[in-house]
């Protein structure tokens, strides 16, 4: 009786004797710092922006660790258990970081851990078992187009300090910087031929945000009306000095009230809330929003995202390709 073959050729390659290994044996042992620089090496196709942020959270990972003195010389000693009391609740009891931070270290580690059980450093992926904490969902208030139509009427700019007040809000709105940045801008950190404000931010790092035509227009008339002064701020009182927080903020509130604007705060910062709610149904992409807005964790500007599902659920109905243009 014939034996039939297996349909199928089974190819054994010739081992390159100077080709080297990949792996180490078994037995091998990584320390938490071989792992992370594989790990980042692994990444280098991602965005710079993503690396960077996988790069601060691991490192935040090493650093809280070694507070509690705890170096990681055998990845396998990088358990659950250990990230759950050592990392994840230390984050949340002792250092009272916010959810929203200890979670986008909590999805590093995760990946991390990921990565070394596929490349044999660990037997087991746990990654799962590493918990994210659960936080009260933060409700972002946010201007209506409507209402900032309405509230952009109030200034009277055929005033000095209204045509101050409606570029200052204008360009809190298209840039979406705090308004300690914009109070703290000066003539030479503004370019108007490329369209750019030099922004000092928080912990002194300065960022370049872009402005469009529109709001160009507007500042080269608020510059003309403003004049030459002593001093440089780019926001100047009648009496020619430097504006103050206290003053624009109850401006504001007052043209919010002129405006009959209800159930959302009318103050600055909910100015750059408007602008990165716009920006995210416009389809801009979070890594770009980051830069803009300054922020040094990704995780604050994904809560944008997760605010403004809804709205985003009903820009895809009416954009969909499927839904619209497909038979």
């Amino acid at each position: 009786m014939r034996t039939r073959r297996v349909n199928r050729v089974v190819r054994v390659e010739p081992v390159d004797e100077n080709e080297p290994q990949s792996t180490r044996p078994e037995s091998a042992v990584w320390s938490l710092g071989e792992a992370k620089r594989l790990f980042l090496k692994d990444l280098r196709a991602l965005a710079r922006h993503t690396q960077r942020w996988h790069r601060e959270n691991i490192t935040a990972l090493e650093k809280i660790l070694a507070k509690q003195g705890i170096v990681i010389q055998d990845g396998r000693d990088l358990t659950s258990a250990l990230l759950k009391d050592h990392f994840v609740f230390y984050m949340l009891d002792t250092l009272h970081l916010k959810p929203n931070t200890i979670n986008g270290r909590v999805r590093s580690v995760r990946k991390l851990l990921q990565f070394m059980h596929r490349e044999g450093m660990i037997r087991r992926d746990d990654s799962a078992d590493v918990p994210l904490i659960k936080g009260e969902q933060v409700v972002i208030q946010t201007f209506t187009q409507e209402q900032l139509v309405h509230l952009l009427r109030q200034p009277d700019r055929h005033t000095f300090t209204g045509l101050r007040d409606y570029t200052l809000m204008l360009l809190l709105l298209e840039t979406g910087i705090r308004i300690s940045e914009c109070l703290g801008a000066t003539l030479p950190d503004l370019d108007l031929k490329a369209g750019h404000l030099l922004v000092h931010g928080k912990g002194g790092k300065p960022r370049r945000v872009p402005f469009q035509t529109k709001m160009r227009r507007a500042l080269m008339e608020y510059l003309e009306a403003r004049g030459g002064l002593a001093t440089d701020a780019l926001f100047v009182t009648v009496d020619g000095e430097a504006s103050k927080a206290r003053h624009i903020q109850e401006a504001i509130r007052d043209y919010g009230r002129k405006a009959k604007i209800t159930g959302v705060r009318v103050s600055p910062h909910t100015f750059r809330h408007t602008m990165a709610k716009f920006y995210i149904l416009a389809g801009g992409d979070i890594f770009t929003l980051q830069r803009i807005l300054g922020h040094r964790s990704l995780e604050t500007v994904r809560l944008y995202v997760d605010m403004y599902s809804s709205d985003v659920q009903q820009q895809h109905s009416r954009f969909s390709l499927v839904e619209h243009q497909l038979p």
